[in-house]
């Protein structure tokens, strides 16, 4: 068994889902098989038939709530404001966080031209953005560093993703540019992974945000168009959390996990992010986005998200007249998911960082 694990471990994404769906057909066939010995073979089959036809129907149809996921903006006017409610917002957190991830405002004691806001991914925090975000203040801009809802706690092995919900999510966005409008007189929205899919939300609602750049949005899972992963997004709102281990045979003990990073995933949060990119793709074919400019960067050697979901989202964005630079890294680079953080397998800073830069400071590559 420990063999097999290992194995099991450094698979893509896609492949676990194969192998996920290879174990549900064969312990489907084996529910098949124990029927027909109750009800006779053909019986069973038709049985079985019509709960499958029946369940597929539910995950290809089932209404999405996205009723609670709108803006509530109450923004900040003044410098004085926006750290007081920065204070406030990041006081006190539900549990002890690891060092290493604690929010950051990097101030330089007055208002600038332009403020930042980045945003890490699932199971991640604001230690990602160690390197990139010393560089966006040494160039004069104010910078908030902000750790997304569940994430960033102490106990690396914790399940706390499995209480993430969409409505957190919507309600950090808006919280997020309400703390930076006091901050800069323009405002960059900067969002990497699930950090991405906020960013899109934030575009779609906010108007009082000037760019929002998605880096490698999660929108869906790798391997998986948007129709499927509806399904996949229905699927996991609706069966009870499953916590994936990044490592399965050192689970806890894993020491090939990033240090700031959980050790395990959710497939509630994954359910629960996906649904605010679907709220937010529905919102787009109802209403033009918010934000002034929308840049979209995607990274074709990713082996986490799905591009042709994100490539979607963007299409609709750019079809309703949105303002929308996109920008894709070539798979011959290798790139890991994490665009931005400097320990991601695959890293590359010396490539992504000056692209990233140029496109987040002036929504234009750079000469």
């Amino acid at each position: 068994m420990s063999a097999l694990m290992e194995w099991f471990g450094p698979v893509t994404v896609m492949q676990r889902a194969v192998i996920g769906i290879a174990a549900i057909l064969l312990v489907l066939a084996l529910l098949v098989g124990l029927t027909a010995l109750l009800i006779g073979l053909r019986r069973a089959l038709v049985a079985w038939l019509v709960l499958l036809v029946g369940g597929g129907g539910l995950l290809a149809f089932l209404p999405v709530s996205t009723d609670g996921l709108v803006s509530d903006p109450d923004p900040t006017s003044t410098y004085e404001a926006g750290v007081a409610r920065f204070e406030a917002e990041t006081a006190d957190p539900p549990q002890l966080l690891n060092p290493l991830c604690e929010p950051k405002l990097h101030g330089h004691g007055e208002r600038t031209d332009k403020v930042f806001v980045l945003v890490h991914g699932v199971s991640s925090c604001p230690q990602a953005y160690v390197d990139f975000a010393p560089i966006l203040f040494e160039r004069g801009h104010n910078v908030l560093v902000l750790r997304m809802p569940q994430n960033g706690y102490a106990d690396r092995a914790t399940d706390a993703l499995r209480l993430m919900t969409a409505e957190q999510l919507a309600e950090f966005g808006d919280s997020a540019v309400d703390m930076a409008t006091g901050l800069g007189e323009e405002v960059v929205f900067v969002g990497i992974s699930a950090g991405g899919t906020i960013a899109g939300w934030v575009a779609q609602n906010r108007a009082d945000v000037d760019r929002a750049v998605l880096l490698a949005p999660f929108f869906g899972l790798h391997g998986f168009g948007p129709d499927i992963n509806r399904m996949l997004m229905r699927a996991m709102l609706l069966i009870p959390d499953v916590s994936i281990w990044k490592d399965p045979v050192a689970r806890e003990n894993a020491e090939n996990v990033m240090p700031h990073a959980y050790k395990r995933q959710s497939t509630t949060a994954t359910g629960q992010i996906m649904r605010l990119g679907y709220a937010t793709w529905h919102q787009a074919r109802e209403t033009k986005a918010a934000a002034s400019q929308i840049v979209v960067v995607t990274n074709e050697a990713d082996t986490a998200v799905s591009n042709s979901t994100t490539d979607a989202v963007a299409e609709t964005w750019q079809e309703s007249g949105v303002p929308l630079v996109s920008y894709v890294f070539d798979a011959s680079h290798g790139l890991g998911h994490e665009l931005i953080d400097p320990m991601e397998p695959g890293a590359d800073p010396d490539l992504t960082y000056p692209i990233i830069l140029s496109l987040a400071e002036t929504g234009r590559l750079p000469d």
